[in-house]
């Protein structure tokens, strides 16, 4: 099955350890010498009217389990949804 990157940034994002719905693909990872995508990022949560600074999540390639026709399904584990005391989000 051959997909765009257009195509694959229209698909939700969905955590296969929790269910939990992480969004779309913002941008990609890129190895430059091997022309492979290595990682996808997801914008973490943007707070208020998106104010808030956030920090992004970072899906290695190797941890997308599925990439279906409307849903790319990951396994990244538990990701924490509490805030540490920096404000930002902690990555897994």
């Amino acid at each position: 099955m051959d997909e765009s990157l257009t195509d694959i940034t229209e698909k939700q994002v969905v955590n296969l350890c929790d269910g939990k719905i992480l969004g779309y693909i913002v941008d990609f990872m890129i190895d430059v010498c091997n022309g492979c995508i290595t990682a996808i990022i997801i914008p973490g949560d943007g707070g208020i009217f998106g104010f808030k600074k956030c920090t992004d999540i970072i899906i290695p390639w190797n941890k997308i389990c599925k990439i279906g026709k409307d849903t790319i399904i990951v396994d990244i584990g538990n990701l924490p949804s509490v805030e540490d005391d920096r404000g930002k989000r902690r990555k897994k």
